[in-house]
């Protein structure tokens, strides 16, 4: 990850060759429709000015998780074979004079756009997806005016705003992640951490954890950020670990946890008050400092 975040840095987005596409969403198996649009010399300068000024800002990065947050300095890191975006490179890596739109009533409705910055051989997609501001025309309950000459005057505008940034980039097999929410959604990333706990809960490895699975049912529910942690407690699945129980009760004894197990059956048995401190060890996020020996509850960890 480090070389490509590197290259990434490094890229000459100044002397690269933009071009951009929009896609829409399909129900096919591609995921997507994509358009060439023919960008002129001015719009080209600022693609490559403002994707340098995002760039520059981006000096450090970290794993993607389903929990995982980006700061006004950081991304996230990620295989993007395991999104939908493989769909969307093969798209926007056709030729462009074969798929270059007509008119603008192929931009409405767009779900995002990509621009790819191509310089000495190596290709960065830059992804966006579609805000409010991304529109080709104003509802007909507006009027547009321009001021000129001193006066307002009525006009037809059919204009449309691209935001000086992107949700993320791709370069080799790199995804670097500026925007989680926005690269979730053009993706439909969400999907798969909104399956995890369904999946958990069919897991005869974790649903034999438990002497009674409803109290932890209740308590992730429908909640996007708990059924985002159970896609963690999945993916990391420290509850496969050898003696897990066994590690788990003594532990638990040895601090002084309060958690609840039938030791005959070598199962947790959870509760409404235990039931927050079970995900937090699912999720290995219960952890001791070496320095002061104190214990924490941290909103995510990233392994050293």
């Amino acid at each position: 990850m480090d070389s490509e975040f590197q290259l990434l840095r490094e890229f000459d987005f100044a002397n690269a060759t933009p071009h951009l596409w929009v896609f829409k969403d399909s129900r096919s198996p591609e995921k997507f429709r994509a358009f060439y649009v023919q960008t002129e010399t001015d719009l080209n300068q600022q693609f490559k000015t403002f994707v340098n000024t995002e760039i520059d800002r981006i000096t450090e990065h970290s794993p993607y998780s389903y929990i995982a947050q980006t700061n006004e300095n950081s991304c996230l890191t990620l295989d993007p074979s395991t999104t939908n975006f493989s769909n969307l490179k093969l798209l926007v890596d056709r030729l462009e004079t074969e798929h270059r739109i007509d008119n603008s009533n192929d931009l409405k409705g767009a779900n995002g756009y990509v621009v790819k910055y191509i310089s000495n051989g190596v290709t960065v997609y830059a992804v966006k997806r579609s805000t409010t501001s991304w529109k080709t025309s104003y509802p007909r309950k507006y009027i547009n005016m321009v001021f000129s000459n001193g006066e307002l005057s009525g006009v037809a505008d059919n204009s449309f705003s691209i935001e000086k940034n992107f949700d993320f980039y791709v370069i080799n097999n790199v995804a670097f992640i500026a925007n989680k929410r926005g690269f979730e959604s053009s993706m439909k990333y969400r999907e798969a951490y909104s399956q995890a706990f369904t999946q958990l809960q069919e897991n005869p490895s974790f649903s034999n954890l438990f002497s009674d699975l409803e109290p932890i049912i209740d308590y992730v529910g429908t909640n996007s950020m708990q059924l985002r942690r159970m896609g963690v407690v999945e993916e990391k699945g420290i509850y496969t670990s050898p003696n897990f129980i066994t590690n788990l009760m003594a532990v638990n004894t040895a601090r002084g946890w309060g958690l609840n197990f039938d030791s005959e059956n070598s199962t947790i048995i959870p509760c409404a008050e235990t039931t927050s401190i079970i995900l937090q060890v699912l999720l290995d996020h219960r952890l001791m400092s070496e320095i002061t020996a104190n214990i924490y509850d941290v909103p995510d960890a990233v392994q050293v």
